[in-house]
């Protein structure tokens, strides 16, 4: 098993890094809609909240690290050849948008909780801190939260959401018609 990429196919580290990333930004989107549409007894949700923040830093520290691998080697599978050119370019900027959303969906989380007027100590003297998986707090970018500061971050929050999920249904849709319809190897080279 290789640990730089091929022209045949990924290395180790990318797989892992796709796969391992892949399954928690589909859990923090069903956790995210759960625990915003479907929970409703608060303590349940603020501990599903406080969850979603540490997993949503542990997803932007990957996705440095994806990004520094990829950087280093950049050598990667080439798409099949009789794969049409608009093909390619919609393959090439899902990638791309998929990269940014996984950027932007922890920074808009965080700065959504930093601005939280929850987060206000004039306000709420029991300011709740941004806490990863209880072993540290992320600093605040706004110190003194505010409704009209939270709420385009909300809002950018929940749009790249929407974005983020359509853009993986698509990315799946994709890789399971080249799997099964052109029975090329975009997918297996993927996997193993």
């Amino acid at each position: 098993m290789s640990v730089r990429n091929t022209t045949e196919k990924w290395g180790w580290p990318a797989r892992v890094l796709h796969w391992v990333m892949a399954l928690m930004i589909l859990g923090m989107l069903f956790i995210g809609f759960y625990m915003v549409n479907i929970e409703t007894d608060l303590i349940k949700q603020f501990q599903l909240i406080q969850q979603h923040k540490s997993f949503g830093f542990t997803v932007f520290v990957l996705a440095i690290i994806r990004v520094l691998w990829r950087l280093s080697n950049r050598q990667t599978p080439a798409l099949p050849a009789s794969m049409p050119g608009w093909q390619k370019s919609a393959s090439h900027i899902s990638h791309y948008m998929l990269y940014a959303l996984i950027f932007w969906m922890p920074l808009s989380g965080w700065f959504m909780a930093s601005s939280s007027p929850l987060n206000n100590e004039d306000a709420y003297p029991f300011q709740i801190p941004n806490m990863v998986f209880g072993l540290f707090e992320l600093p605040d970018p706004f110190p003194t939260g505010s409704e009209a500061l939270m709420q385009p971050f909300a809002w950018a929050h929940m749009l790249g959401a929407i974005l983020l999920a359509a853009i993986l249904v698509v990315h799946l849709a994709a890789a399971l018609k080249h799997h099964f319809v052109d029975r090329d190897d975009i997918l297996r080279r993927m996997i193993r």
